[in-house]
C-alpha cells in the first residue's frame, strides 16, 4: 500500500468488515442452528467432537477464505491499497505505466601517454570500471585528435539501477579493454540518473495526479506531474509562483539528498518543452535552502523495565533517526512535540528536550539535523 499525502485521509475500506476465521465460524454455526430448528423444530445439539461441528469448521474456513479473496481483490482496486501488478493495471486506465530501471551516466576522460601525431580511437562499448568492480561502457565512438592528449567520452553503467548512481569524480579509473596508447582513464563528473525500478509509492503518486497530464503545466498540480514525470526518485516536490508568469520549482531526491547541478539543468531543460510549459511562463528549478537544527535531548527509562533498558536504548536512537528522515520534507515546521512523542513511544519514561524549539521553516525550505546529542540518563522509579 502507497503512503502518498493526497490520500492520508482516505478511510480504507474493509469488504468483509473486518471479519475473523471465529466470526465467520460463529456465523456459520448460528445459521446452522437457526435452520436445523426450523426443520426440526429441535435445538441442534453439537459436541467440539460431533462430526457436523467438524464439517461447519471446515465449511467456514473455505468460506473465510474465499472472502480474503473478496477483501484481496476489493483493495487491489482502489487506488490508495492497490500495489503490485493490480496497481499497474490499474494506472494503465490512466495512461500511466511503470517505469523501468535506468543506467547511470558520467563523463570519462581517456589521457593518452604523450600527445600522438596520429587519431588514437576509442571503440564505442568501451569499458571502465571502478576499484569496488561497478562496470561502464562508452556510449559512443570518440578520436583523440592529433596534437592532444586526452578526449572525453559519455559512459553509461553496464547494469541499471540506483546503485552506480553517485560515484565520485575520479573514482571510475580502471580502463578494462587495453587501447594503444591511453594510459589512464577517470570520470571527470560525478555519476548520476541511474534509478531502480519505480516503486508502489512513486507510480501510486503519479496515477493520482494523472488528470492534470491533459492539461499542459500551468495550474500546480500539472506541474508537479511533469515533474514527477521526469524522474521516479523523487522524495518531495514543491511548487510556487512568487510573481506572474514565473513558476519555481523545489524537488528533494530519494534520501533526503539536495538535487546536483546537472539533475536541476535536466529538470529544467525537459520542464521547458514545448508540450509541457505554458507559452509564457518562466520556469526555474532550484535547490531548496536547508534549515538547520539540532537535537540535544535527555531521556529516562523506568526501573521496571530494566530487563529491556538495552533494547529500548536501540528504539529510542532508531526513533530519533526516524524524527530525522520524517523531519526532512519541504515547508514542514520543525515540530519537538513529534520527537518526545516518539522517544515516548519507544519506550523512554521521560524526556527532557533542550533542542529542537519551535521552528517554522518556509514553504520552500528543507529542515536538516546538523547535530544530534542523544543521553541516556539511567534508570528512575516508576
Amino acid at each position: 500500500m502507497a503512503n502518498i499525502r493526497e490520500l492520508a485521509n482516505v478511510p480504507e475500506i474493509s469488504f468483509i468488515e473486518g471479519l475473523t476465521l471465529e466470526e465467520t465460524e460463529a456465523l456459520v454455526l448460528e445459521q446452522y442452528r437457526r435452520t436445523y430448528k426450523a426443520l426440526t423444530g429441535k435445538d441442534a445439539e453439537l459436541g467440539e467432537a460431533d462430526s457436523r461441528r467438524l464439517l461447519i469448521k471446515a465449511f467456514a474456513l473455505v468460506e473465510y477464505q474465499t472472502m480474503q479473496y473478496i477483501e484481496a481483490k476489493g483493495r487491489m482496486e482502489l487506488l490508495k491499497t492497490s500495489t503490485g501488478d493490480a496497481l499497474d493495471n490499474l494506472s494503465a486506465l490512466f495512461g500511466i505505466y511503470r517505469k523501468g530501471a535506468e543506467k547511470a551516466k558520467s563523463t570519462q576522460r581517456f589521457i593518452l601517454s604523450e600527445p600522438r601525431q596520429e587519431i588514437v580511437a576509442i571503440p564505442a562499448g568501451t569499458r571502465v570500471k571502478t576499484k569496488s568492480g561497478k562496470y561502464f561502457n562508452t556510449m559512443d565512438y570518440a578520436e583523440v585528435t592529433p596534437g592532444t592528449d586526452h578526449v572525453d567520452v559519455m559512459i553509461q553503467a553496464e547494469e541499471a539501477g540506483a546503485g552506480s548512481s553517485g560515484i565520485m569524480a575520479g573514482d571510475i579509473d580502471t580502463l578494462v579493454d587495453p587501447i594503444p596508447y591511453v594510459a589512464s582513464v577517470e570520470n571527470i563528473t560525478e555519476s548520476a540518473g541511474g534509478l531502480d525500478t519505480e516503486d508502489d509509492t512513486s507510480l501510486t503518486e503519479r496515477t493520482y495526479l494523472a488528470p492534470s497530464k491533459y492539461s499542459c503545466a500551468g495550474p500546480k498540480d500539472a506541474y508537479e506531474y511533469f515533474v514527477r514525470e521526469w524522474r521516479t526518485d523523487l522524495e518531495d516536490v514543491q511548487i510556487t509562483s512568487p510573481s506572474p508568469c514565473v513558476v519555481e520549482i523545489y524537488v528533494v531526491m530519494a534520501g533526503g539528498r539536495l538535487p546536483n547541478e546537472t539533475e536541476r539543468e535536466d529538470l529544467e531543460r525537459y520542464i521547458n518543452g514545448e508540450s509541457i510549459r505554458p507559452l509564457c511562463d518562466q520556469v526555474i528549478c532550484t535547490a531548496p535552502e536547508e534549515v538547520p537544527y539540532t537535537i540535544t535531548a535527555t531521556y529516562w527509562i523506568g526501573e521496571s523495565d530494566q530487563k529491556s533498558a538495552g533494547m529500548i536504548q536501540e528504539k529510542v536512537s532508531a526513533a530519533v533517526s526516524g524524527f530525522e528522515a520524517w523531519q526532512r520534507k519541504l515547508g514542514r515546521d520543525i515540530n519537538p512535540s513529534e520527537l518526545i512523542a516518539r522517544i515516548r513511544g519507544a519506550g523512554a519514561k521521560r524526556v527532557t528536550l533542550t533542542a529542537p524549539g519551535d521552528i517554522v521553516v518556509p514553504k520552500t525550505g528543507l529542515p536538516k539535523c546538523t547535530e544530534t546529542i542523544l543521553t541516556y540518563g539511567g534508570l528512575e522509579d516508576d
